[in-house]
């Protein structure tokens, strides 16, 4: 890359892991900004490259961009090898329809913020909510699968459904304690892929 990348994240964030999987697949270096407290969520150069407070946020030369879907979508039309997406259309809209499935349907409901714990009304009934929303969410994604795995959620090849997949079953797994053996599919994935490299040298320490 000609202009270096700032990454803003969280450790503790499924979408910046999804991102700096993606990251890690490229090859493509970056400096590694962490915003963890509401002191960084002040701080000036995050809320231009962020205007939502969120993470993640990518800074690339005078661009910035946030959404990981987006951010990955970038990265792969910037440096097309390794590919993050399939040849086929029908391969490519199953591979969209993986990710939306995770990031729309699933991460939402279980991120765990004031905000989204105060509006449900207080821990206990958040994490009812949050293991409700993930069982859901898994459950349609096990029957997605079928079509389309192989040691990937698309055949053989690391796909942005996987970089998807992946973090949220991690948290599901180590955060809410998911009993994730009733979607044998979508397991025996994640666990492959948490052995390649882009994943195993991403991946955020348990809590």
């Amino acid at each position: 890359m000609s202009k270096e990348m700032i990454l803003y994240g969280c450790s503790r964030s499924s979408c910046t892991w999804r991102v700096k999987i993606a990251l890690a697949i490229k090859g493509i270096q970056y400096e590694d900004v962490a915003v963890t407290d509401e002191s960084m969520q002040n701080w000036p150069a995050f809320l231009k490259a962020s205007p939502l407070q969120q993470v993640p946020a990518l800074v690339h030369g005078e661009w910035s961009f946030i959404q990981s879907i987006a951010i990955m979508e970038y990265l792969d039309e910037i440096q097309p090898d390794p590919p993050l997406m399939p040849v086929a259309p029908v391969l490519r809209a199953k591979t969209r329809a993986l990710a939306e499935t995770v990031v729309s349907a699933v991460q939402p409901f279980q991120a765990h913020n004031e905000t989204l714990v105060s509006r449900v009304g207080g821990e206990e009934k958040f994490k009812e909510w949050a293991e409700f929303w993930i069982h859901k969410g898994f459950a349609a994604i096990e029957v997605m699968l079928k079509d389309t795995h192989g040691k990937c959620c698309i055949a053989d090849d690391v796909t942005v459904a996987d970089l998807c997949l992946v973090p949220q079953y991690d948290n599901a797994v180590n955060r809410y304690n998911i009993d994730v053996n009733q979607y044998p599919t979508m397991s025996k994935i994640a666990e492959h892929c948490l052995k390649l490299e882009p994943f195993s040298s991403t991946r955020p320490p348990v809590a």
